[in-house]
């Protein structure tokens, strides 16, 4: 009998700070949340991101068809990984304007999913997907 109650009341405790921990990110009222909720964006587009690269890259690869080169899937891929470097790059000095607080993971992760975004409009526009 106690090992149930224990159990129950385990499941109880865990139940309750699980509904705690629940993310209200349209109403972000603490830094803590506001930080996890960067994060989830972050998250989202980066997963956007690796959703459509595929796609991007096959059509880069269709584009060099035919000529024997790589050349055009060749700057595309130069270009991501510069990209890439740039975003990580510039978002760790973005975090500066808080560096050593509260707000900084803030600032790197927010600055991190708008650059992503950015980033998926720019592939979009050039006609890389179907």
């Amino acid at each position: 009998m106690r090992a149930v109650l224990s159990v129950t009341f385990m499941v109880f405790i865990y139940t309750a700070a699980a509904a705690q921990d629940a993310l209200d990110c349209a109403n972000q009222m603490d830094q803590s949340t506001m930080t996890r909720c960067a994060g989830l964006d972050f998250e989202k587009a980066d997963a956007e991101l690796n959703r459509i690269w595929p796609e991007i890259r096959d059509e880069a690869k269709s584009t060099d068809e035919g000529t024997g080169k790589t050349e055009f899937l060749d700057a595309l891929m130069a270009s991501q990984r510069a990209w890439l470097a740039y975003r990580d790059a510039e978002c760790a000095w973005q975090g500066f304007e808080a560096h050593g607080g509260s707000m900084e993971p803030m600032l790197v992760n927010a600055c991190l999913a708008q650059k992503t975004n950015d980033r998926i409009k720019e592939l979009q526009a050039e006609g890389l997907m179907q």
